[in-house]
Parts: structure tokens; sequence; C-alpha cells
């Protein structure tokens, strides 16, 4: 690990230690009943120099220590109080959605972790949701891997893959894993009114979900073209900048509140 890292390294197991760390709140609308019924929770790190951090600044990083591990148990535990503190104060009971990494998610006390999680904040598995990614999933260790997903499916978790179409994208994987939701990822979705190869990759993936029963939820819809095409191609679920910009837990909880007696389209 270079000096660059070693100090980035240095400053994730601050990070841990100072509780610099916070989730933001990503709003995924549901097109059939037209609510919103989920949310995704996204990492920033409040760096006290460099100010509030991306993943995309510090992730890698935290992959190639090992530190993955830890944050991503953090993560998991933060969005299941946060949600099921929002279910006390009457909010609509909404699934929320984790990215999980795959260090953390080839640790063998894992299902133990998320089931003592769910427990000790006393909310139902139904309103936990993990998203893996391909890569995970299509691994040397296949069997272990679907194993787990079995024991977490057997909970009573929700199972996404995320970005799909970005990865190895083998369908006889779709046939093996009990997953409840395939994420068609936001490139497909920028381009979708202008590229006709994007649009006809996005309708394959709908109809393949639909076939498997599967849901499908399209990130990073930006405009009204965007949605009203995949509304055109029976897409159930969205999110991005159109519906709401990932939002602080004290933000989605105002969102949701004038959202559940106003509607949004």
């Amino acid at each position: 690990m270079d000096s660059g890292k070693e100090k980035l390294k240095k400053e994730l197991l601050r990070a841990i230690k100072s509780q610099e760390f916070v989730l933001y709140y990503q709003p995924q609308f549901n097109l059939t009943t037209a609510k919103f019924d989920g949310v995704e929770a996204l990492i920033r790190w409040r760096h006290p120099e460099r100010g509030i951090l991306l993943p995309a600044d510090f992730i890698s990083v935290a992959e190639e220590s090992g530190l993955i591990v830890r944050i991503g148990e953090w993560v998991v535990k933060t969005a299941c109080k946060q949600n099921k503190a929002w279910q006390k104060k009457g909010l609509p009971f909404i699934r929320v959605a984790v990215n999980v990494s795959g260090k953390q998610f080839q640790q063998n006390e894992f299902v133990e972790f998320v089931m003592q999680t769910l427990q000790k904040f006393q909310l139902k598995p139904q309103y936990l949701e993990l998203e893996l990614t391909e890569n995970i999933i299509i691994h040397d260790d296949d069997e272990k891997i679907i194993h787990t997903i079995h024991r977490l499916k057997k909970l009573g978790v929700q199972i996404a893959l995320d970005d799909f179409g970005t990865g190895y994208s083998s369908i006889s994987y779709l046939k093996k894993i009990p997953i409840d939701r395939i994420k068609i990822d936001r490139t497909y979705i920028q381009n979708i009114n202008a590229n006709s190869d994007d649009a006809a990759i996005v309708r394959a993936i709908i109809a393949l979900a639909t076939t498997l029963n599967l849901e499908v939820l399209a990130e990073g819809v930006e405009s009204l073209r965007q949605l009203e095409m995949l509304i055109s191609q029976d897409c159930k679920e969205a999110q991005g900048f159109y519906f709401s910009k990932p939002l602080p837990a004290e933000e989605v909880e105002k969102f949701l509140i004038f959202y559940q007696n106003n509607p949004f389209l």
C-alpha cells in the first residue's frame, strides 16, 4: 500500500473510532402504487479537513485494507436502527437497502450478524434488503455464497442484485439464487431515450425479471422522459435525482411524511 493509501487507511481507522461516518438515504419509488416504499442507505464520511466524502473517495482503500468489514457492519446496524426509529414515529413501513461488500458477505458469521442486528433493533427482516453485486455471487466459492443467500432468505431478508448488466451477467445464476429484485445500472438509464441499444437492454432486463417473477428497479432516473420510457416498458420501481437526491435521515422523514399524503406523480 503506497503512502497516500496508508495515510487514508489511518484516517479511516480514526473515522471508525470517532464515528465520522453518516448515512444518507435515497428514496425508491414504486410505480405501481405511486408510493415511496424503500430507501437505499448510502455512506458518507464527514472528514474533519476535507468535508463530506463520497464512497468513491475511500471505499477502494477500505476494501484493500479489510476495514470494509467493520464499516459495513456499522452501515447495517445504523440503517436498521434508523428504519426502526422511523417506524416508531408512525412513518410508512419501508424497506432499507444496504450495499454489502464481498469481504463482508464472505465472513463466516455474516448471517448470524444480520440476525442479531435485526433482533437488537426489533426490525422485521422484510424491511431490510441486502444489495449484492454480480462479482460477489459469481465467485470461485459460489456454492458457499449461494448457501449464505438461501440462509438470509430463510430469515426473511430481501436480496437485490445491484448494477445488473455491468458484470458477468450469467443468467443461469438467477435460477440458482433466491433474489427478490434486479437493479438496472444507471449507465443504461442515462441514455435510454437516445441510445437504441441501451433501450433494448433495459427492455430485455425488465422482460427477464418479469419472466422470473423478480422485481426490477431502475437506478439513476433523472428526467420525466426516462421515467415515461420505463413506465412504458412496465418497470415497477425507480430511484434517482428525478425523485430525490440522497438525504440525511431527518430530511427523509419529512420527505416520506409529505408524500404519504401528496402524490408524487
